[in-house]
Order: C-alpha cells, then structure tokens, then sequence
C-alpha cells in the first residue's frame, strides 16, 4: 500500500461546524468523515469519466460507420423464435 500523505483543506466555519458534528452523531473523526467524502467524491468521479471515455470511444464508432444498420438489427429481431424449438 502506498504511503499516506498529508493534504490540508481549508473549511468555512459553519462547514467545519457541520463536520464535527456530524463526526459526534455517527461516532466518527472529522478526520474519517473528510476522508470518506473524498474518497466517495473520487471514486463516483472517476466512474463517470470512465463513462463518458467509453460514450466518446462508441461515438467514434458509430461516426465511422462501424455500427449495425437499423435494417439488419430488425431482420434479426423478426428471425427470434422462428427457428425449431425441438432443441430447446
């Protein structure tokens, strides 16, 4: 595991106020609470950039024409269930 290292945030006041007393009611560090938030924060964070690297990459695709064509998809759809179900 990587070495912690030491990050400073400065807070308003009624926002510090909110944390520590936050940190009473669930038990916890203002310390643990700041944390945690950041941590949430980063993760949801990097979840939607992976989601919009991965909306760019199909958009790419589909502008290059490697897609399926409307036609084709519903040709498909129209052949489910018209084959011999014997085996199923």
């Amino acid at each position: 595991m990587a070495a912690n290292k030491i990050l400073t945030v400065k807070l308003e006041a009624e926002t510090k106020s909110k944390l520590q007393h936050l940190g009473k009611v669930k038990s916890r560090s203002t310390h643990w609470l700041m944390k945690k938030a950041i941590d949430d924060y980063v993760e949801k964070e990097e979840k939607k950039e992976a989601l919009r690297q991965e909306t760019l990459a199909r958009w790419e695709e589909a502008e290059s024409g490697r897609v399926v064509g409307h036609d084709l998809v519903i040709q498909s759809l129209d052949s489910w269930g018209a084959g011999d179900k014997s085996d199923v």
